[in-house]
């Protein structure tokens, strides 16, 4: 017999949706803010999805009206393995996209296999709280540019970013050297206060190794450090060199990800 249920969140049950926040004025705030939503018809209380135990709440998660917007489950780090793969099998009909994030959930990639999810990547997070604490080099060589300059839309095909667009007040920038576009970066503001976003799009395969990286992202840190107190960036948990470049500019690992898709369902 399952000792775990799970259940849609109604008007008497919200103030469980943030029972596994483990500050209680961050919980206090998120509860506000979820009824105030609730109050005001942008959010419907069965949207949360519950999972429960004897002992109590195990998981919660949002599930969304947009499919655009991934689930993100928030879970007791020993939630047991039969209800947390119940949990993200029943998830499964709310989206096509689940992130493990590492500061909300245990990263338990076989249970969410078992449940149906396909791995798709391990991300890292990091973040840099006090970007004026010190300095970083601006670097003449860096300007900002569009798609449409000379060399941008080539260096674009050859990090297979061609698809990359900008995303609002985003700012795309390119690293020169003798004449040739040999890296490429944007900086804009992350969505979180005062914290800036920078996506290292990468440097040309045939120029890596000579420094051009630290360069570029030196640079975006010195324009964001002008504007913002903070950044946070990300990059795949195996790309080493992108790693260590984020430790040598003073930020440090905030959290780990675990990408999931819903495989497609075959046409009839």
């Amino acid at each position: 017999m399952n000792t775990y249920t799970l259940e849609a969140a109604t008007h008497d049950t919200l103030a469980d949706v943030v029972a596994l926040i483990p500050d209680s004025a961050e919980a206090e705030r998120r509860l506000t803010f979820t009824l105030s939503r609730v109050e005001a018809g942008a959010l419907r209380p069965e949207q949360f999805l519950i999972l429960r135990s004897p002992r109590g709440v195990e998981g919660v998660c949002l599930r969304p009206a947009s499919p655009q917007i991934p689930l993100l489950p928030r879970l007791r780090e020993d939630v047991p393995a039969e209800a947390l793969t119940a949990f993200l099998r029943e998830l499964r009909a709310a989206g096509p996209r689940l992130i493990l994030v590492s500061t909300q959930a245990p990263l338990r990639r076989e249970e969410a296999e078992t449940a149906g999810w396909a791995f798709q990547e391990a991300n890292v997070v990091y973040e840099r709280a006090d970007l004026r604490a010190r300095s970083y080099p601006a670097d003449p060589h860096v300007q900002p540019v569009t798609v449409h300059d000379p060399g941008v839309a080539e260096a674009m095909t050859a990090l297979g970013r061609e698809a990359w667009t900008p995303g609002e007040d985003w700012t795309l920038y390119a690293l020169t050297h003798a004449g040739e576009v040999v890296a490429l970066a944007a900086l804009g503001a992350s969505g979180r206060p005062d914290t800036a976003g920078i996506d290292l799009i990468g440097v040309l395969p045939q120029r890596r190794g000579q420094g051009f990286g630290a360069r570029l992202h030196a640079h975006l840190l010195h324009l964001a450090a002008q504007t913002f107190g903070t950044h946070v960036g990300g990059t795949e948990a195996d790309n080493h060199p992108m790693r260590r470049l984020f430790e040598r500019h003073g930020a440090r690992l905030v959290s780990t990800q675990l990408d999931f898709r819903a495989p497609a369902v075959p046409a009839p």
